[in-house]
């Protein structure tokens, strides 16, 4: 809704424009409906007034307006918002019951027709504001919480929603790492709500906040977060059932399972190489079990702490590969799979930041450009699409274009262009093969040119993306210079070690020589009688010269 715009002189503000008969500024309560918009006000769009709305309905318009008489009526320089926003309240019946529909101005008289003075006080009025911080907001929760007032009392007084104010409540509780992130822009409130889990593990609450620079860096950190609390939830519970069970629980060693004295009983044979009873072996003195594993998915590991001493020998490594070779491979798996598994984390806060940053019609009109030609010149792309993701970005079932209309078209449209980059991009992420993996690197820089920020998984792996891209043009570069040069041999256009090339002479086929002409005996006769003539005895005459004038020559 914008500000009102009658012209018409109401009888309240001509009652109070009456009250003075000087320019002395005054208090005068005005209904807010009969107040008129600035024809020049700074603000062009007064946002969204929800929360200011319920503010006042709850509270009042506390701020006084500053007003000034015009044509006959009182037009607003400062306040456009609350003006509109109290408006919007009395017509939606919000107002509070038995008082007044007015809202409290400051009539200033002396600034009538001074067109100047009204435009600084715009300026002054909207550029010396300055937004409380988080914590400071937190504050005045507590405040109102140590009155009596409850989480929903405090919401609906201030016009917030109540897991707003919970959220800053907690913020509170945090400790001054989350309260400085937050002062600092670097933590919001929703992610404040996600930190709640940590509240009793401060080095973990440390781990996250430090050196983040926005949300989506707490994202990815409370993420991760998140699965090793689960791995360690895990390995007690674990830990618990085989204990009970009689297998010791040993500590993993440093170099498993490449390089060190213990070894998994499946991977042992006895002397007449056949394999262990595992499950016989597990209680016996000298064997029991650590536990390895991953992200929730734990599991738990029968050993052998020294294979040798009983008589046992290794199977691990008849692969024909050499022990260097084995442990290569096997920390580049487990590399590998670590490296997957934080992607897969990654890839979870990087399709919400799709669905925040493009989720909306007006947003994926900046794609449908893009959209549209990657449909023309590569419509096999859009097979990768995640329907769900679709869904969450289009915002509906990306069934209906059956019956769609063009807008709706052109954002189902876009919603698969994004799904079709992203499947394409946690395809490749995942070591998959794609014959579009070209396309990922400058789909990732596009998502951190919008504001998103790369996770530490990230980061690595887009290097390796760039080293693998100039890699590929140095190839591509290697094989056009090795091309032109079996060109250049093939033509014989190889330079010598001075950088000449060679040249040739062309000899033609005596049937192709044209003989030389016979003289011509009557050519020769001008030349002989231009010998014999008399000399010119004017040579340098001009004869082309015009012809003098009849006036000159006389």
């Amino acid at each position: 809704m914008t500000a009102p715009t009658k012209t018409r002189r109401p009888r309240a503000a001509a009652k109070a424009a009456a009250k003075t008969a000087n320019n002395a500024p005054y208090l005068a309560q005005l209904d807010p409906r009969e107040l008129v918009a600035h024809p020049t006000n700074l603000r062009t769009q007064l946002g969204d007034l929800t929360e200011l709305r319920a503010s006042i309905a709850a509270s009042g318009v506390l701020q006084a307006l500053t007003v000034v008489p015009e044509d006959g009526g009182m037009r607003i320089v400062a306040g456009h918002r609350r003006a509109a926003a109290a408006a919007e309240a009395i017509e939606a019946g919000e107002w509070p019951d038995g008082t007044p529909q007015t809202v409290p101005c400051l009539v200033r008289p002396d600034m009538e027709g001074l067109a100047p003075a009204q435009v600084v006080a715009m300026l002054i009025e909207n550029d010396q504001r300055a937004d409380l911080t988080e914590s400071e907001r937190a504050n005045g929760y507590a405040q109102l919480e140590l009155f009596g007032l409850d989480v929903a009392e405090i919401a609906r007084r201030t016009g917030r929603t109540q897991v707003h104010v919970k959220s800053a409540l907690k913020l509170k509780t945090l400790g001054d790492v989350a309260t400085e992130a937050a002062d600092a822009g670097k933590l919001t409130l929703e992610d404040v709500a996600s930190l709640e889990q940590f509240e009793d593990d401060p080095k973990a609450m440390e781990r996250i906040l430090k050196g983040v620079e926005s949300g989506w860096g707490v994202r990815h950190r409370v993420q991760e977060e998140k699965r090793k609390r689960d791995d360690k939830s895990a390995t007690e519970t674990l830990t618990e059932e085989l204990t009970a069970a009689g297998v010791r629980v040993l500590k993993k060693p440093k170099d498993w399972p490449w390089n060190c004295q213990m070894a998994k009983v499946e991977e042992l044979a006895d002397a007449d190489d056949q394999p262990l009873d595992v499950e016989a072996l597990k209680t016996v003195e000298g064997f029991g079990a650590i536990i390895e594993g991953s992200y929730g998915n734990m599991r738990a590991v029968i050993v052998c702490e020294d294979p040798e001493a009983h008589g046992y020998k290794r199977t691990k490594w008849t692969q024909y590969k050499s022990p260097a070779q084995k442990v290569a491979e096997e920390l580049a798996k487990r590399e590998a799979e670590e490296r997957r598994q934080k992607l897969l984390d990654a890839g979870e806060v990087r399709r919400r930041f799709l669905v925040e940053r493009w989720g909306s019609a007006k947003a994926a009109k900046a794609l449908l450009v893009d959209a549209m030609r990657a449909a023309v010149v590569m419509p096999g792309f859009f097979d990768r699409c995640e329907d769900e993701l679709v869904a969450a970005l289009a915002g509906g079932d990306p069934r209906d274009g059956q019956t769609a209309g063009i807008d709706r078209l052109n954002r189902l449209l876009v919603a698969r262009f994004v799904a079709a980059h992203e499947g394409n991009t946690a395809t490749v992420a995942a070591g998959r093969y794609s014959n579009r993996e070209h396309l990922v690197l400058p789909w990732l820089d596009r998502l951190v040119a919008e504001g998103y920020e790369l996770s530490e998984a990230e980061q690595t792996w887009r290097a390796e993306l760039v080293e693998e891209e100039e890699e590929r043009r140095r190839a591509m570069e290697e094989e056009e210079a090795e091309q032109a040069l079996e060109y250049d041999e093939a033509e014989g256009y190889v330079e010598d070690a001075e950088g000449v090339r060679p040249t040739e002479d062309v000899h033609l086929p005596e049937g192709d020589v044209e003989p030389a002409a016979e003289p011509d005996a009557e050519a020769e006769e001008p030349e002989a009688a231009e010998a014999d003539a008399e000399p010119d005895p004017c040579p340098e005459a001009d004869l082309d010269a015009a012809e003098p004038d009849a006036k000159d020559s006389e």
